[in-house]
């Protein structure tokens, strides 16, 4: 697996960065197969090896409990929830997932 990221600054004073993951997902038929986990393992390992990026984010639908549960096996924690995240799905909230890195 080949990963590449962009990454968002913190704020203007500092050279902290932090990726967001906009989408990782598995057809249905190839789940449990680790195929989720291993993207996200190679996911980690190259922002860790970025000693510029500090933290990891992605939001999740607010009812996707297996998707949640998956992020949390990694350490990432729930740290907001966010009201009309999305614009055409129901329902339309979403938690904001984080792990910090350094």
């Amino acid at each position: 697996i080949n990963a590449e990221y962009m990454g968002e600054r913190l704020s203007k004073d500092t050279e902290e960065l932090k990726l967001y993951i906009m989408t990782l997902g598995v057809l249905a038929a190839y789940r449990r197969l680790k195929i989720g986990s291993v993207m996200l393992e190679k996911i980690m390992e190259t922002a860790s090896q970025d000693l510029a990026v500090h933290e990891v984010q992605l939001h999740v639908q607010t009812n996707n409990d297996e998707a949640i549960a998956f992020y949390k096996r990694f350490g990432f924690t729930v740290e907001e929830e966010v009201k009309g995240y999305y614009k055409r799905i129901e329902p339309p909230d979403a938690f904001m997932l984080s792990k910090k890195l350094r």
